[in-house]
């Protein structure tokens, strides 16, 4: 954006002021809507993270009354690859 100022004829070159634009304010509204946006992803991974950890005990605790000698429960989510992929863990 540029100052409303126009350089006249009677403004002096050597005016450290007389053909600069205005310094813009600190950009405090894109400063917090990406504040926002990033403060609701954070909530979605909690949530989601929270929603994980209670279905993950809620399968082991139906497996322990029916009498499942053990069921494997993932430690983290599972990952959208395709079927035919190969993951190792190290």
């Amino acid at each position: 954006m540029m100052s409303g100022r126009i350089l006249t004829t009677d403004d002096s070159l050597s005016d450290p002021g007389a053909a600069m634009p205005a310094r813009r304010p600190f950009p405090l509204r894109t400063l917090m809507v990406c504040f926002t946006i990033w403060l609701i992803a954070t909530q979605a991974m909690i949530f989601d993270q929270i929603k994980f950890d209670e279905r993950a005990h809620l399968l082991e605790q139906q497996s322990r009354s029916l009498g499942v000698p053990q069921v494997i429960i993932p430690n983290e989510p599972a990952s959208n690859l395709p079927t035919g992929a190969k993951v190792q863990r190290l």
